[in-house]
C-alpha cells in the first residue's frame, strides 16, 4: 500500500487504471492510445500523464507511458478501495453492477486507511461480489 490515492483526480486515477490494464501486454502506451481509451483529446491527455509523472506515479520515455513501481502501488490501493466500496454497497442493496458504478464514482476519493477501516467492520471479506480479491499483492 501506501501509493497515496488522496492526491489523485478521478481522471488521474482513470489514466492509472488505463495503463494497469494494458500490464498483461507488457508494452507501454502510447499517448493516442491512452486519449483513446480515456475518450479525451491527445493534449487533455498529454496533461494528466504530465500531472501523474509529477506525482511520480507514471514515466515517460520515447512517447511511450508506463506506470511506475510507485503508481503499482497506488493502482492497487485504488483497486483495494473500489473492491471495498463495492462490497459495501452490494451488502447494502445493490447488485454487482450497480455497486460497481457507483464505487467508480468516488473511489479516488477514499484513501486507503478508510478502506481499511470500511473493511474490518464488514468482516474482512476477502474477495468483492465478482468473486476478485479485495487485497493485491504488489
Amino acid at each position: 500500500m501506501n501509493g497515496s490515492t488522496k492526491s489523485i483526480t478521478k481522471r488521474e486515477r482513470d489514466c492509472l487504471m488505463v495503463l494497469a490494464g494494458n500490464l498483461e501486454d507488457r508494452f507501454p502506451l502510447r499517448l493516442n492510445e491512452i486519449s483513446r481509451l480515456l475518450r479525451v483529446k491527445p493534449p487533455t491527455a498529454l496533461g494528466i500523464i504530465r500531472r501523474l509523472e509529477k506525482k511520480g506515479l507514471t514515466d515517460s520515455r520515447g512517447g511511450m507511458v508506463k506506470l511506475t513501481e510507485r503508481g503499482g502501488r497506488t493502482v492497487s490501493d485504488i483497486i483495494l478501495i473500489h473492491r471495498t466500496l463495492e462490497t459495501l454497497l452490494c451488502r447494502s442493496g445493490l447488485n454487482e453492477d450497480e455497486a460497481c458504478r457507483e464505487a467508480s464514482k468516488i473511489d479516488y476519493i477514499l484513501d486507503e486507511e478508510d478502506a481499511e477501516i470500511i473493511l474490518r467492520n464488514i468482516g474482512d471479506p476477502k474477495t468483492c461480489p465478482h468473486g476478485r480479491p479485495i487485497r493485491l499483492e504488489v
